[in-house]
């Protein structure tokens, strides 16, 4: 079979997809467009707005965030072709691997999608409300499931990460590891509000509580209206902040230091000076990182193998 890939993807006609949505008989016929050939099987407009919409619906049943779901919808606008394209590709490998999702690992799938929600109802009115559907989902996730069946055979199950690499990345990346200076802080936090002069009594009468005995955690509970600082690394506050904390002792509670919107006490529970994490301690995310760099790089390669042995060509 003749061989024929274009790399230019129809971005035009991904905006089309996202946003054309009056079905007169002209967007019918519109619908109908051939954005691309794909070895025999014709990709057309329809197939690309089924493909946005069923993105789109398995984000809002997955319960992510508006923003995750807008970056994804913007990704879409630029690289959605190309990515429908992709897809078909590794369905296509599916299919040729005679992989079939039962009903039962779907419904499964469902069910725990449905339990992040407080209520089936709920789960089905946020459907309803993003103009999704219960088919769109499934049938989203049965793709899903194949594709991700596909990258584990044929990709992840052949990387494997040699302790060696783990050890010449740590050595070789050694300022990466380095650990600043760091302390664990307790404070309390008295904002102005509308009334600085009452604030600063309360940071007084605060300041005085915790110099006569009282545990500083308890007066917090009383006083603070923001959560402790926590672990905080050298050059993460404001410099007149840091200059105030890490010059305190473990132990030591600080005075009242006044910032622009309120008053401040600090403890510091903790210090840490700065030194090298030990290999130990950062192994486990070394071998991730290594791990996705051969991922990344083994399935670019692969998807262009896919994409060479294919007819694939690209109406613009």
């Amino acid at each position: 079979m003749q061989r024929r890939h274009k790399t230019f993807f129809a971005a035009a006609a991904v905006s089309l997809a996202l946003s054309v949505t009056v079905m007169t008989p002209p967007a019918v016929a519109l619908e109908d467009a051939i954005l691309a050939i794909v070895n025999d099987e014709l990709v057309t407009l329809r197939d690309l707005r089924e493909y946005v919409k069923a993105t789109y619906a398995a984000m809002v049943a997955e319960g992510k965030s508006q923003e995750e779901i807008d970056q994804v919808m913007l990704d879409l606008e630029i690289n959605g072709l190309k990515k429908l394209v992709e897809d078909k590709l590794l369905l296509s490998k599916a299919n040729d691997m005679g992989l079939a999702v039962k009903d039962r690992i779907v419904d499964q799938k469902i069910e725990s999608l449905i339990e992040r929600y407080p209520s089936e109802q709920a789960f089905n009115d946020a459907l309803v409300k993003n103009g999704a559907t219960m088919t769109d989902v499934e049938n989203k996730i049965r793709d899903q499931l194949k594709i991700a069946f596909v990258i584990e055979n044929q990709i992840k199950s052949k990387i494997y990460v040699n302790p060696a690499e783990v050890t010449d990345f740590y050595q070789q990346n050694i300022d990466k590891f380095m650990q600043k200076e760091r302390i664990n802080v307790e404070s309390i936090f008295i904002p102005f509000d509308e009334d600085k002069e009452a604030a600063a009594k309360d940071a007084e009468v605060a300041r005085i509580m915790i110099e006569n005995g009282m545990e500083f955690s308890m007066v917090a509970e009383k006083y603070s209206k923001a959560s402790s600082l926590g672990m905080v690394e050298r050059g993460q506050l404001l410099p007149e902040l840091e200059k105030v904390v890490f010059h305190l002792k473990e132990g030591e509670v600080s005075d009242v230091f006044e910032v622009d919107t309120g008053f401040y006490l600090f403890k510091v529970t903790q210090k840490f000076t700065a030194n090298l994490a030990p290999l130990e301690d950062v192994e486990n995310v070394i071998t991730q990182q290594i791990y996705n760099t051969k991922f990344r790089e083994r399935y670019l390669a692969w998807m262009e193998e896919l994409k060479q042995d294919a007819y694939i060509e690209i109406k613009q």
